[in-house]
C-alpha cells in the first residue's frame, strides 16, 4: 500500500514537470514565429506596406511590364502585309484602244518636239517624233511616261521629261434606243451592254444589223439575237466609239 502511494506521489510531480516544460516551450515560441517566414534571414516585405527591410535582406520585386514576354496566340498564324505592286492599276486606269492622248515634252534643247495628240491605233501603238513607237494600250498614264523617257533618254537626248494625258472616255449610242446620248466610259463595255445603258431598243429597232463604227473608220455589224445566244458575238465597245441602231423596214 505504501509502495502505490509512493508512485503515484511520483508519477504526480512528473506529470507537473512535464506541463510547465510544454508551457514553456509554447509560449517561448511564439514570439519569434518562425514558423510564419520560413526564411528568417531575407523576411518577405509586401510592395506598397510601407514597411523598410533590413539592411542586407532581400526581398522579391515584381517584374515590370515591359520585361514580361508577351503572350503568342495560340493556333494563328502571323500575319504579313500583303505585296504592293506599284506599277499595278485599277481597270479604268489603264489606256485602251481608240484613246485621245496628248504628250508633251520638255526639258530638251531647242527647237525641241512640238506635242503630239494622237489616238492609240488598234495595234494598242502610238508612234511619236523621231519613229518611236510603243505600245499605249493597258499601260496607265505615268507608265507610258516613264516609257517614252526610257526611248529617248540617254539614244537621243540627255534629259527628257514626257507629260501624257487621256482626254474623257465616251462612246455614243444613237437610232432606235430609248436615250440616245453620249455616255461616259467607265471600263469593260460590249455592244449589247451599251444599249442597255441606253434605256434598251425602242419597238421599231432593228436588231439584226446593229452597227458599230471604230475611230479608225472600221465598220462592224452584231446581230442582238445571235449576240444574246453566244457571248462571243457580243463585240467590244472601246472610246469614241458609235454605236447605231437602224430602224425597221416593214
Amino acid at each position: 500500500m505504501n509502495v502505490m502511494k509512493l508512485f503515484q506521489s511520483q508519477f504526480q510531480k512528473y506529470l507537473w514537470l512535464t506541463g510547465w516544460l510544454c508551457a514553456g516551450l509554447l509560449f517561448g515560441g511564439c514570439s519569434h514565429l518562425y514558423y510564419a517566414d520560413p526564411n528568417t534571414q531575407t523576411p518577405y516585405v509586401f510592395p506598397g506596406s510601407g514597411q523598410t527591410a533590413v539592411a542586407g535582406t532581400q526581398h522579391y520585386t515584381p517584374p515590370v511590364a515591359s520585361q514580361v514576354p508577351p503572350l503568342a496566340p495560340v493556333g494563328l498564324p502571323p500575319i504579313s502585309p500583303a505585296p504592293v505592286n506599284s506599277n499595278s492599276g485599277t481597270t479604268t486606269d489603264l489606256l485602251r484602244t481608240g484613246d485621245s492622248i496628248t504628250v508633251t515634252f520638255s526639258d530638251i534643247p531647242p527647237p525641241g518636239i512640238f506635242l503630239v495628240v494622237q489616238r492609240t491605233r488598234d495595234d494598242g501603238k502610238i508612234t511619236l517624233p523621231h519613229n518611236v513607237t510603243l505600245l499605249a494600250a493597258g499601260r496607265t498614264v505615268g507608265q507610258l511616261q516613264n516609257d517614252i523617257r526610257a526611248a529617248y533618254v540617254p539614244n537621243l537626248y540627255v534629259d527628257l521629261t514626257a507629260s501624257v494625258k487621256s482626254e474623257e472616255r465616251v462612246f455614243f449610242v444613237e437610232g432606235e434606243v430609248k436615250l440616245p446620248s453620249r455616255l461616259p466610259y467607265q471600263g469593260e463595255m460590249t455592244v449589247l451592254r451599251a444599249i442597255t445603258s441606253a434605256g434598251g431598243f425602242t419597238d421599231f429597232a432593228y436588231r439584226k444589223k446593229i452597227e458599230l463604227r471604230r475611230t479608225t473608220g472600221q465598220k462592224l455589224m452584231i446581230n442582238w439575237f445571235k449576240a444574246i445566244e453566244d457571248p462571243k458575238l457580243d463585240v467590244p465597245v472601246y472610246p469614241n466609239d458609235q454605236i447605231i441602231v437602224h430602224k425597221k423596214i416593214w
